[in-house]
């Protein structure tokens, strides 16, 4: 089974693939669709989750394999520019390690690649109790709230609660938890722009400075007053930096953004 991919905005414009972190689904970049109307967006929904909830979510490498099937059957042979968030930005770095052929640019977004190990076990255990509560309004309510997601798709966040699946959850967490840079990235000729919420938890902001100190390819920033839900919070924000990362318009000129060094 495929992966559910929505595609919107110009269709020979350039390829713009949108990768969404775990828990929602490929609605949360509605914004950035509406806004990057001259691209050729593609936004799958990422294995466990939304509309391709039924297909199972193994890793974050068998991930970016379906992802880029899904998308090469939108693009052919063209190259695609990566824009992914938390969990998707983890299969973005995946993607951008393993097939750099295949990527133009590439944003990434709130990726941990400085893996969990002291209570790691403890804190899968503790989700792993608390996951029935995603199944309670009351909760996935506050869970919308404190990521910042919008009103108009708290219903749509409660839906795809639903449907996400204990096995799921805990394989996602699991791989997210223990992911590292694949050691081909430091090759990487891909020109990237590597952002992280200066609020996020220390080991957030120490991973987007291994990524910028690995390639010289990538430059980074933290953006200041933001925390981990960056694009659900601060959606005009993103667009404005995306778009301009992919014109080369400046960015040290946004006083939002502290140059990672």
């Amino acid at each position: 089974m495929d992966l559910f991919v929505r595609r919107t905005g110009e269709f020979l414009g350039p390829p713009l693939v949108f990768l969404h972190g775990g828990g929602v689904a490929g609605w949360m970049w509605n914004r950035q669709a509406e806004f990057f109307k001259d691209y050729h967006v593609i936004i799958p929904d990422l294995p466990g989750h939304g509309r391709s909830a039924e297909i199972p979510f193994i890793s974050i490498s068998d991930a970016a394999s379906k992802v880029l099937e899904a998308v090469e059957g939108a693009v052919e042979n063209e190259r695609v520019n990566l824009v992914g968030f938390s969990l998707g930005a983890q299969v973005a770095v995946e993607i951008m390690g393993r097939w750099p052929e295949k990527v133009e640019s590439a944003v990434i977004i709130s990726a941990m690649v400085r893996p969990v190990n002291s209570g790691k076990y403890f804190l899968l255990s503790l989700l792993k109790w608390t996951f029935g509560l995603a199944r309670a309004r009351w909760f996935s309510e506050w869970q919308a709230r404190s990521m910042h997601i919008p009103g108009e798709y708290r219903e749509q966040y409660y839906q795809d609660s639903l449907k996400l699946t204990r096995d799921n959850f805990m394989r996602m967490m699991e791989a997210n938890m223990g992911y590292i840079l694949p050691e081909s990235f430091s090759a990487s000729n891909i020109r990237a722009l590597i952002l992280a919420g200066a609020k996020e938890l220390r080991r957030m902001r120490a991973s987007a400075q291994d990524m910028v100190r690995a390639n010289r390819n990538c430059t980074g920033y933290l953006v200041s007053g933001a925390g981990h839900s960056l694009p659900l919070a601060e959606p005009d924000l993103i667009n404005e930096i995306v778009y301009s990362f992919l014109n080369n318009i400046h960015l040290h000129k946004n006083k939002r953004l502290v140059r990672i060094v």
